[in-house]
């Protein structure tokens, strides 16, 4: 049985709404118990996200990809991008 690691994930820009998450606090964001190895990819699915390449995700203030490996308290924001002028 593969060890199991704890990460937080934060929705903003209203995933929390598409995903209609009930009781979502954004400063809290979700707490996910997953096997150790786990990519970015196999716990948003986890967390109901099914469409990835809309959005950008951050960990410690560096953009990562669907594909980057968890670790242990990894804290993971995902939001929407947005551009402007």
């Amino acid at each position: 049985m593969a060890q199991m690691i704890t990460v937080r994930i934060k929705f903003f820009s209203g995933i929390d709404k598409e995903l209609k998450l009930e009781n979502y606090n954004p400063t809290e964001g979700m707490s996910l118990s997953i096997p150790s190895g786990k990519r970015l990819k196999w716990a948003l699915k986890h967390a109901g996200l099914t469409e990835f390449s809309s959005y950008a995700y951050f960990r410690s203030g560096e953009r990562i990809s669907t594909w980057s490996k968890l670790k242990d308290g990894d804290e993971v924001s995902c939001l929407k991008p947005s551009g402007g002028g």
